[in-house]
């Protein structure tokens, strides 16, 4: 498939935005955090490492549903992603691995410091898309939930790196 022409139609995609996609959206967010609510103990620290655990598993699985349109969709606004197909690619495995490594409870400075890195590189290009006033669609949850790239992405985004900053100080 002809690489401009599949970015061109996510760069003019913006999800349909509907009540539906947004309900489904409430959904999944709902679903995170109760799954890792259950996982938890009374101590926030392993509530948060839960939460980030079944967040990354659960959005980086939606990635997976259709994998190759995730990663020509993610190249229109995610700055690694657009220099690198392969990142693109590698990315919801990323992000799986992560949060199988947190739910196992081998959270670690190292894992925190991963975390962070790939949340602080996800909001940056979120960020400078929405800044730009780019119409793009958000591939983060794998066009099961088409929404448009919009700020709850970003909170999305800086609320994983704020979470990794909060543990890597809890240590």
């Amino acid at each position: 498939m002809n690489h401009d022409k599949h970015h061109d139609m996510h760069m003019h995609d913006q999800g349909t935005g509907s009540p539906i996609e947004y309900v489904k959206f409430i959904v999944v967010i709902a679903f995170v955090f109760g799954v890792a609510t259950l996982l938890a103990s009374i101590d926030f620290r392993p509530f948060m490492e839960s939460l980030m655990g079944v967040f990354l598993l659960v959005f980086g699985g939606f990635k997976l549903i259709n994998l190759r349109e995730f990663a020509y969709g993610f190249q229109s606004y995610d700055i690694v992603a657009k220099k690198s197909l392969q990142y693109s690619f590698a990315y919801p495995f990323i992000q799986i691995g992560l949060g199988a490594a947190y739910l196992a409870g081998l959270a670690s400075l190292l894992l925190h410091v991963l975390a962070l890195i790939v949340a602080v590189v996800a909001s940056v290009g979120v960020l400078q898309t929405l800044l730009s006033g780019q119409k793009v669609h958000c591939v983060c949850l794998g066009n099961v939930i088409r929404l448009p790239l919009s700020r709850i992405s970003f909170v999305e985004d800086f609320g994983m790196a704020l979470m990794a900053i909060a543990m890597i100080f809890m240590r």
